[in-house]
């Protein structure tokens, strides 16, 4: 079968010829449809992470596959790719076929196409996280999620919708990214101190979603009303944040870690519910689909904020 294995941590994957894997008592052999690529994958690859995989190492978090062989499921039936150390410590979904624990895998609902149900676990659980349980939008308040355009942010501004807020602002650094706002969001363009400006100098929104970071974090605080809150998730665009802490604390305004590492049962009890939300057309979930062939050129574009949602590699 065709994989794409990390052979050294900092470099691309490479794809290779290897063997099926073999299946044991309670395994299962699964085909992968669809693979997405996440920024925890990148994260792994790059061996700056906590765990690190034994090389050569096949990349990959989450999938959506088809049973092959198993003693639980049924040839056929559909199943997610996801936990059970799959993509981290053991190989993973970028590859033709895959084998895992049966605690690895979760049927869903076919109406899902493959790249979907491969790549809406994390985004749209994280979105709906950043939203409901950790900002806390209400009915009525006024919301800037920046980083928009991207899966996750563009999964947090159609919750902050859903949620009932009077407006959602979308951020987004360039103008070519506007146009992949969701429905019903109202597009700001710019990043670092330009943000200053189209925000304006006065706090006038409740709540921030942020899943970028960098120079422009400060500018989206600071236009958090007292007693606001700011939900931060990412640092796409830089990893510190440096605090006037006596402005600061007379703003009032909670920064507040969207941490999914320790929500992972949270995430499992509202998976039915995103199918649901999928499947009905109430949320949706950009993809941008690769062959497995071209991975590399996949990462890269990633890494550039060049994907046009969540990127899936398709063996």
């Amino acid at each position: 079968m065709r994989a794409a294995r990390l052979h050294q941590f900092g470099t691309s994957p490479v794809i290779d010829d290897v063997d099926i894997p073999a299946r044991e008592t309670g395994q299962t052999l699964v085909r992968i449809d669809a693979a997405a690529l996440g920024h925890l994958d990148i994260t792994v690859a790059s061996g700056n992470f906590g765990v690190k995989p034994n090389l050569p190492h096949i990349g990959g978090t989450d999938g959506a596959a088809t049973v092959i062989e198993s003693d639980t499921y049924e040839p056929g039936t559909r199943l997610l790719v996801r936990g059970g150390g799959v993509g981290l410590f053991k190989n993973g979904c970028w590859a033709e076929y895959l084998v895992a624990a049966d605690k690895a895998f979760t049927p869903f609902d076919p109406a899902l196409s493959p790249a979907v149900a491969a790549t809406f676990f994390l985004p749209s659980t994280t979105g709906y996280v950043a939203v409901n349980d950790v900002a806390a939008v209400a009915p009525g308040e006024r919301v800037v999620v920046a980083g928009a355009s991207g899966a996750v942010g563009s999964m947090a501004a159609q919750f902050a919708l859903l949620a009932g807020a009077s407006e959602v602002i979308g951020v987004v650094p360039r103008a070519d990214q506007a146009v992949l706002l969701p429905e019903g969001v109202c597009p700001v363009v710019g990043q670092g101190d330009e943000l200053a400006g189209v925000l304006g100098s006065e706090p006038s929104v409740d709540a921030v979603i942020d899943t970028l970071g960098g120079d422009g974090l400060p500018h989206l605080l600071a236009s958090v009303v007292p007693g606001g809150r700011a939900a931060l998730i990412g640092y796409t665009l830089g990893k510190s944040l440096t605090l006037d802490l006596p402005n600061w604390l007379l703003s009032d305004v909670r920064i507040l870690p969207v941490n999914m590492i320790r929500k992972t049962a949270r995430q499992a009890e509202l998976a039915p519910e995103m199918i649901r939300l999928l499947v009905e057309g109430k949320i949706s979930v950009a993809v941008q689909e690769f062959p497995l062939d071209d991975i590399a050129t996949a990462l890269q574009l990633m890494g550039e904020g060049k994907v046009a949602g969540r990127a899936v590699v398709v063996p």
